[in-house]
């Protein structure tokens, strides 16, 4: 979006380039000036939804909706809002509406299939991605969603086909092979790999990928090739404690370095205060080291973590 700057007709500026700050200042001045403009408010409500300010968001949503009654992303955006306040009957009015005035549009169906499986309502999730499907048969996201109702639900060969059914309309789908890996992987399926490769060809940034599939590597004997994918996992993002952890195990289980595994334990629970498991497995390490009371120590905090922890 570029806006016309105040000072100058000819001077032009790049709304994405500004702070939330500076975007809501320039919405103010064009507010001002056009007290009645729909999309501004919209955009308004936007960037106070990105900052996380929902009254406010909510206000101007309002006041779009109040001055121009026929676009569906404006009810879209005020049942996300009315979502995050927990006003979960509102933010179903609100996608109502949107479907309301138009019966056809994917984005409030989608929207409406999301927010009910968020809350396990999954009849209603069901009929909205129905609804998607008769309006469009060859919808990746709706089949992706229905494989998740599938998952959640425990049926995870139907899980499985409409996942595949997914990939088929959308080949660079990575949150479906990521999900394809991980229920494979829980099988012990050796197709699991191929699904994690997957996932990371198409965002080698995807370090949750990455750890699961140092995971299966891991789990299933190949040490080595474990080691290397939770090492890539620590190149991109340094404070990731589960690969930080699992390298300590390795480190300790596996190759008896007890030093190295210390270390790993000490920066998993630097990057983690509450992973109970790490203050279990250092407890090992310092009863091998023959530290006993700091051995003592982390067990007495492994066990009153986990404890709160499983009360939740």
């Amino acid at each position: 979006v570029v806006f016309a700057a105040c000072s100058s007709k000819d001077e032009k500026i790049d709304f994405n380039k500004l702070s939330n700050e500076e975007k809501i200042a320039l919405l103010d001045a064009r507010i001002k000036e056009n007290p009645k403009d729909a999309a501004l408010y919209f955009q308004r409500a936007t960037v106070f939804h990105e900052m996380g300010n929902t009254k406010e968001a909510l206000f101007n949503v309002k006041k779009a909706i109040e001055f121009d009654k026929k676009k569906v992303e404006y009810y879209i955006l005020e049942a996300d809002v009315f979502f995050e306040r927990g006003e979960t009957s509102m933010a179903f009015d609100a996608l109502n509406q949107a479907i309301s005035v138009d019966k056809k549009s994917l984005d409030a169906h989608l929207r409406m299939a999301e927010i009910s499986l968020d809350l396990q309502d999954y009849n209603r999730a069901m009929e909205s991605l129905k609804n998607v499907m008769d309006i469009d048969k060859v919808n990746a996201k709706a089949y992706f969603m229905r494989g998740m109702i599938f998952k959640e639900t425990g049926d995870t060969l139907r899980a499985v086909e409409d996942y595949k059914k997914a990939i088929e309309y959308k080949s660079d789908y990575e949150q479906v092979f990521e999900e394809l890996g991980n229920l494979y992987a829980i099988k012990g399926d050796g197709l699991a790999i191929d699904y994690y490769k997957s996932t990371i060809n198409i965002n080698p940034k995807n370090v949750n990928a990455m750890y699961n599939l140092g995971l299966f590597y891991q789990e299933n004997g190949a040490i080595q090739q474990a080691l290397d994918m939770y090492q890539r996992v620590l190149k991109i993002n340094p404070g990731y404690a589960n690969a930080i952890y699992a390298v300590g195990y390795i480190n300790y289980e596996e190759k008896k370095d007890y030093n190295t595994a210390l270390d790993c334990f000490n920066k998993a629970i630097k990057a983690d205060s509450l992973y109970y498991e790490a203050y279990g497995s250092r407890a090992k390490v310092y009863e091998k080291l023959g530290k006993t009371q700091e051995a003592k120590q982390d067990l007495q905090t492994y066990e009153r973590i986990k404890n709160a922890v499983t009360q939740r």
